[in-house]
C-alpha cells in the first residue's frame, strides 16, 4: 500500500469511529416528574365530584369525577406526580357534595407510593367527610393498597334500605300506570298490544316482588 492510500485508509477509519460515536446512545437520566391517571373512590353516602390539584403549580390539576355513594369511577388523564415519593409532598383535593355545589378544599399528605412504585393517584371520599390522596400501582382489593380503607366500599345498612324503597316507590309508580292504563281501555287497543301490556303488569309485580324479599 502507498503512501497516498495508506492516508486515505487512515482518515476513512477516523471519519467512520466518529460516526459511530455520535450514533451511540446517550445515557438518559430518570425522569424527576411522572403523569399518572387519576381514579376516585367515594366510601361516603354522598354524591361527590373530586379533582385534585397541584398546591405548587396550579395549572397541574386533574380528575373531575362524578361518584354516586359507596362507588368507584373510571380513569381520568392526567396529574404530575414526582417519579419518586418526598417527604412532605402534598395535593389539595377540591370536591363537591351533591346537591350543594360551592367547591371545597382539603390539603391532604400524599403517603409513601405503595411498593415505592409510581402508580395512579387515587383520590378518596370519607364517611367522616376526610378526603384522602394516595399514589398506587395496586387498587383498594390489594393488600399493597395504601389508602385508609381496604378494598372497595360497602354500603351503609341505611342507604341499601333507602336503594330499596326508592326502587319500590319507582316500580309500584309503573305497575299502577300500567294497571290503569289497561282498565281505561276502550277496545282501540289490538289483541296483541293487550297481550303485551298485561305481561308487562305480571313482569312488574314480580319485579315488586323479589324487591319485598331482598335484605337491604
Amino acid at each position: 500500500m502507498n503512501l497516498k492510500n495508506t492516508l486515505r485508509f487512515v482518515f476513512l477509519c477516523t471519519g467512520l469511529t466518529s460516526l459511530l460515536a455520535s450514533c451511540a446512545p446517550v445515557g438518559v437520566g430518570k425522569p424527576k416528574e411522572l403523569s399518572a391517571a387519576v381514579r376516585s373512590i367515594n366510601y361516603s353516602g354522598k354524591e361527590v365530584v373530586l379533582m385534585v390539584v397541584d398546591p405548587t403549580n396550579k395549572d397541574n390539576g386533574g380528575g373531575g369525577d362524578v361518584l354516586n355513594p359507596y362507588s368507584s369511577g373510571g380513569t381520568i388523564c392526567c396529574f404530575g406526580i414526582p417519579a419518586e415519593w418526598r417527604p412532605g409532598l402534598q395535593v389539595i383535593v377540591k370536591y363537591t357534595v351533591y346537591p350543594d355545589t360551592i367547591w371545597h378544599e382539603q390539603l391532604v399528605d400524599v403517603p409513601p407510593y405503595a411498593q415505592g412504585i409510581a402508580g395512579d393517584l387515587w383520590l378518596a371520599m370519607h364517611e367522616d367527610g376526610r378526603a384522602e390522596a394516595v399514589v398506587s400501582n395496586f387498587g383498594p382489593t390489594r393488600p399493597e393498597w395504601p389508602g385508609r380503607v381496604k378494598g372497595r366500599p360497602v354500603q351503609s345498612e341505611g342507604y341499601a334500605a333507602k336503594l330499596k324503597s326508592d326502587r319500590l316507590h319507582t316500580q309500584k309508580a309503573i305497575l299502577e300506570k300500567m294497571e290503569k292504563g289497561l282498565a281505561a281501555d276502550t277496545g282501540s287497543r289490538t289483541k296483541e298490544e293487550l297481550d303485551r301490556l298485561k305481561s308487562a303488569i305480571e313482569n312488574t309485580k314480580q319485579k315488586i316482588r323479589l324487591l319485598e324479599e331482598q335484605q337491604p
